[in-house]
């Protein structure tokens, strides 16, 4: 499909693609309905959170225990974010006094980053999240916004509501990808701008280094990340059905990427968050303490002061599309 001359266009940074009549079988795997799925690791922390009024993520499969409301110190992917908000705001600029939602807000970073990008143009903002303690935050942040408690599965508005949505990091924590999809081209008005942030989990973080022990402990820490998200496809799979979607037009992938140089630049807290995973590992026997120990001295150490702990990002992606 890709080679093809029937494909509507191929435009730099992005790939844009018409539904072709060769393609039905790409499309009937987008659409192939997964078998149940118990809800366990990631997904299931959240849930858990939000049914005890928590921002507090325990969970004894991943191994992780944080504060849902703490952010690193630093984000790789602030760049991305702040296009989102950028491409949002310019769809809207004709339209007096947009209503955009932003669906799985956490406490209002990209809203506010909305904010920022429309400048002095009056807009209705709206987040929805699943725990309300993170809620307390974004209002507290961004008091001219409106937020409210909800699941992306039942969101709590009505048909053709919104002018734009945007969603980062949502579907891998969602089982049913296709019916989350389905409830936000719902709410979103025929010709509103969609814009979802994914990534495929298990492909789209690569370690750069000499260090053959460093890769090893690397790629353990990956495939278990992998392993405890509710969909580890989330971008491809997200796109593959968008294409499928007859309420869905100009679906578009753009690529993002970028470096993180040193570990110990996201903080202390994203340290202590990676040592829980690691140490997951070694209680399930994928690791030894010593590699586990290696590596997280090594990523505020020799290695990634020498340039040999090096992380590179291939998304998230950025999936854009238009309600029919």
């Amino acid at each position: 499909h890709f080679a093809s001359s029937r494909l509507k266009s191929i435009r730099s940074k992005s790939l844009t693609f018409a539904r072709l009549p060769g393609q039905v079988a790409w499309e009937q795997l987008a659409m192939a309905q997964p078998a149940e799925q118990p809800t366990r690791g990631f997904t299931a922390a959240y849930r858990n959170a939000a049914a005890a009024d928590s921002a507090i993520i325990d969970d004894n499969d991943s191994g992780i225990k944080l504060d849902h409301r703490t952010e690193f110190a630093a984000d790789p992917s602030m760049p991305l974010r702040e296009r989102v908000a950028a491409r949002i705001a310019r769809s809207v600029q004709s339209i007096e006094r947009p209503r955009c939602i932003d669906v799985a807000c956490a406490v209002g970073t990209d809203l506010g980053l909305l904010v920022a990008a429309l400048g002095e143009k009056p807009a209705e903002l709206h987040g929805i999240d699943l725990l309300e303690k993170q809620l307390e935050v974004a209002r507290s942040r961004l008091p001219g916004a409106i937020f409210a408690q909800g699941d992306v599965l039942d969101l709590p508005f009505p048909d053709s509501h919104f002018d734009s949505l945007q969603a980062s990091r949502l579907l891998i924590h969602v089982p049913d990808f296709r019916k989350a999809i389905d409830e936000m081209l719902r709410v979103m008005k025929p010709g509103a701008l969609g814009v979802l942030c994914e990534a495929d989990i298990g492909t789209c973080n690569i370690l750069l280094t000499s260090d053959d022990r460093l890769q090893s402990v690397f790629a353990a820490k990956t495939k278990h990340v992998a392993k405890m998200c509710a969909n580890d496809h989330a971008a491809s799979d997200a796109y593959k059905y968008l294409l499928s979607h007859a309420g869905a037009v100009d679906v578009c992938m753009e690529p993002f990427s970028c470096i993180l140089p040193d570990p110990a630049m996201m903080g202390l807290d994203f340290i202590k968050f990676e040592g829980q995973m690691l140490q997951k590992l070694v209680s399930d026997g994928t690791l030894a303490q010593a590699d586990a120990d290696y590596y997280l001295a090594e990523a505020q150490g020799q290695s990634a002061k020498d340039g040999n702990f090096v992380q590179l990002g291939c998304g998230p992606l950025e999936i854009s599309f238009r309600k029919k």
